[in-house]
């Protein structure tokens, strides 16, 4: 009896370590956004920048993520009565990611995309809300395939 409580104490106090080492929830990534251009006539465009926020290098799988442009629903916008606008653009599916799938970001290198948001959503003109889609962000670090969330502040434009 006393060797069953103190193996079930035992494990208990690891998956209590070993979950509380993961609840500290150190950030990987950190996302920015910003509006480079909001001329309805010329184009919406949106300026994305991931940073690498670890020691590690990282290698990053890009689907999924504005890095490999519009491929997937990849914000959510919505208008000024609070309607989240449809994604218009290309979903893809996928088998396994190859290794040139991946991108390699040193310890707090930054690397950034511009998109076009009239390419794939319908905006007028008007102010909206963008905000980046919550997704899990597949990523290697030391040969471990690993998850972390990339969440940015959400931004609003007026569209002329």
């Amino acid at each position: 009896m006393k060797k069953t409580f103190f193996a079930m104490t035992l494990l208990i106090l690891f998956t209590y370590s070993v979950e509380g080492s993961t609840e500290v929830n150190a950030k990987t990534f950190r996302c920015d956004m910003s509006v480079i251009g909001q001329k309805l006539s010329h184009g919406v465009y949106l300026k994305f920048t991931v940073t690498n926020l670890t020691n590690h290098k990282l290698r990053l799988l890009s689907w999924y993520t504005p890095l490999e442009g519009f491929l997937s629903d990849l914000f959510i916008i919505k208008n000024e009565t609070d309607e989240s606008l449809d994604y218009n653009g290309i979903m893809v599916k996928r088998n396994n990611p190859s290794h040139d799938d991946y991108l390699v970001l040193s310890s707090e290198e930054s690397v950034d995309v511009t998109l076009d948001l009239t390419q794939a959503y319908p905006l007028v003109q008007g102010e909206y809300t963008v905000q980046l889609a919550s997704k899990s962000w597949s990523y290697i670090q030391d040969q471990i395939p690993l998850t972390s969330l990339c969440s940015s502040d959400s931004l609003k434009i007026k569209v002329s």
